[in-house]
């Protein structure tokens, strides 16, 4: 009866009581293990209330994966004084002026910073931003905002600005030292002929930086699609060979430079 009907809930408790911490845990009630949840796909996922705001993404830095490639060149604000006669003037007294060593200086430092672009010869380039430029582009480019604003575009008629200035040495040969009279000197342009089809006498410049320390002569300037300067470039500093050279026409100093 009443007694009965509590016997089995009387013998569970009395089994309880026997059993060991152990058993007993076996009764227990298991609590559901904790995971990390995976990252919610979409906002319906997340279940974002009307009004709730929405998860903050990560944030990065917008910088851009490339850097815009500038030509500036340095010495931007030099300017060479110009005289009103020129003269070969470089070494004929012993002695340089300052205002001359200051521009090859200058000119030097611009080459190496030219070169650098890593640009290739390109035929009709007139500007850095091209890719390439030709050979009498690159010495306007260098040359003409340090004081020879009135340089021409192409290199005959560079050419025929040396000549009209009466800085021009007709020549076959390069000098194996630099200076004296009529010698090569830093600063100097040299002229070709014979490089392509061009209908005039000169088809080709480049500006002559001088002697290294083993004697070896330097110029600078766009010399060709297939050739590498020292810095593995089309537009950069290469060797310059003393001696005869079958196409050369001459060389002489930018007017207006003692």
């Amino acid at each position: 009866m009443k007694t009965s009907s509590n016997l089995p809930v009387l013998l569970l408790s009395l089994l309880l009581l026997s059993a060991t911490d152990s058993e007993a845990g076996l009764f227990k009630k298991s609590k559901k293990p904790t995971h990390p949840l995976s990252p919610p796909q979409s906002a319906s996922d997340v279940g974002i209330r009307q009004g709730a705001s929405a998860p903050q993404l990560a944030s990065f830095n917008k910088r851009p994966f490339w850097k815009k490639t500038t030509y500036e060149l340095p010495y931007s604000d030099y300017k060479f004084p110009r005289s009103e006669k020129s003269s070969n003037g470089f070494f004929q007294s012993g002695k340089p002026s300052e205002d001359m060593l200051q521009f090859i200086a200058v000119v030097r430092q611009r080459a190496e910073t030219l070169a650098k672009f890593n640009l290739t010869y390109k035929f009709g380039g007139n500007h850095p931003s091209e890719g390439g430029m030709d050979c009498s582009a690159t010495m306007k480019y260098l040359l003409a905002d340090l004081g020879f604003s009135d340089m021409p575009r192409t290199s005959y008629h560079q050419y025929d600005w040396l000549k009209k200035n009466r800085t021009l040495n007709h020549s076959k040969t390069i000098p194996a030292s630099m200076g004296g009279r009529r010698g090569i000197k830093p600063g100097d342009l040299i002229f070709w002929g014979g490089t392509y089809k061009s209908g005039h006498k000169v088809s080709h410049v480049m500006v002559y930086l001088g002697q290294g320390d083993s004697g070896s002569h330097y110029m600078f300037g766009a010399r060709g699609k297939k050739k590498k300067g020292l810095k593995g470039a089309g537009v950069d500093v290469f060797k310059l060979n003393a001696g005869y050279q079958k196409s050369l026409v001459g060389y002489g100093s930018l007017p207006g430079v003692k």
